[in-house]
């Protein structure tokens, strides 16, 4: 797990949130349930991975509607992926394949 990657992800993921927070309700309650992993990502004191299920806050997108923001989606799973130890390399692959440029770390 790279804690520089992780803390660039957790700081990328707080912008979206917060300029949706104020308008989307599930967005600000994004944000206090991950309020704890983002400021400990932020400090850079996350050094183990988690399991995917652990990670709060997956349910807003398909039972809130968050999925219909996309940018927040993708910020979304961004963490997550580094969250769980990061990019596996099939999924450096693939980004490769379909043009978009593989996380550094």
């Amino acid at each position: 797990m790279n804690t520089e990657t992780l803390k660039q992800k957790s700081l990328k993921l707080r912008v979206v949130i917060d300029s949706l927070k104020d308008q989307v309700s599930e967005a600000m309650q994004l944000s206090i349930e991950l309020e704890p992993l983002l400021k400990a990502a932020d400090q850079k004191l996350v050094s183990m991975p988690m399991e995917w299920r652990d990670i709060p806050g997956r349910y807003l997108f398909t039972e809130g509607g968050l999925q219909q923001y996309a940018e927040l989606e993708h910020a979304f799973a961004e963490f997550r992926i580094e969250l769980t130890g990061g990019e596996s390399p099939t999924l450096r692959r693939l980004k490769t394949s379909i043009g978009e440029k593989p996380s550094k770390g």
